[in-house]
């Protein structure tokens, strides 16, 4: 066996498993670095009073899976986000005024719906019971938030 494949042999859990957690680390990650940036330029309250709850929702989801992934034996995400998440990032912290809300509406909107298929697929059919059980928790909550973007973009037009 060549040094290459041997850490990943020695892996805990599956690849699916390895991924999703992945992915909700990353989302979650996503999540709080763009409600920061919000509370620190935005001055509209109902933009403001959104990312509080982003922050306060997405701490939570993300503390339920490091919990899971714990429990589970499984190594914790690597610290992050995609390459697609930090791209969204620096547009986001590149605008100002009602043009920075406008473009964090949307984003939160593509980011929910990115992360709801995740989260839906793997309660659906994930191999580990404890993650799988967190993903189906977290599909809730991240409904809720992307109803509350769509209904935001709605109402700014954007």
């Amino acid at each position: 066996m060549s040094s290459l494949t041997a850490p990943a042999a020695e892996e805990p859990g599956s690849r699916q498993t390895r991924e999703f957690v992945q992915a909700a680390a990353q989302s979650d990650e996503f999540e709080i670095l763009a409600a920061t940036t919000v509370l620190a330029q935005s001055e509209d309250p109902k933009v403001r009073a959104f990312a509080q709850q982003m922050i306060d929702a997405h701490r939570k989801t993300s503390a339920d899976l490091r919990a899971a992934v714990s429990a589970a034996g499984l190594n914790p995400p690597k610290p992050g986000m995609s390459g697609e998440q930090s791209m969204f990032l620096a547009a986001l912290q590149s605008q100002r005024g009602t043009e920075f809300d406008k473009v964090y509406i949307k984003q939160q909107a593509l980011a929910h719906r990115a992360a709801l298929a995740v989260e839906q697929a793997y309660a659906a059919s994930g191999d580990n019971a404890a993650i799988r059980k967190v993903a189906a928790a977290a599909v809730p909550v991240i409904t809720s938030h992307l109803q509350m973007a769509d209904q935001m973009q709605a109402a700014t037009g954007s």
